[in-house]
């Protein structure tokens, strides 16, 4: 895909708003629902209450990782992009 243009783990096409792309380990995740709370336009709990992701473009770079640095698990992994490195959690 190009121009920011991605598939979701559905096969839906969508196009990627921002540099930051994140991603559920879903083994880690309890339902704390802080991401929901914070960046509802990319998550919501699923059927099992597992967080998953909706959109890559719903909330914006800052409120995603908003999302991920308040979940207490660090269930959610952040990409930046441009770069292909991990923004969160750190890795040391």
């Amino acid at each position: 895909m190009t121009d920011g243009v991605v598939r979701d783990q559905n096969g839906n096409l969508s196009k990627q708003i921002g540099k930051y792309k994140v991603s559920v380990i879903r083994e880690k995740c309890i339902a704390a629902a802080s991401c929901v709370a914070i960046a509802p336009g990319v998550f919501k709990l699923d059927e099992e209450q597992i967080a998953t992701v909706i959109s890559q473009d719903g909330n914006d770079d800052e409120t995603k990782l908003l999302a991920a640095q308040s979940c207490p698990t660090a269930a959610i992994v952040v990409i930046d992009t441009t770069t292909g490195k991990q923004v969160w959690p750190l890795i040391e």
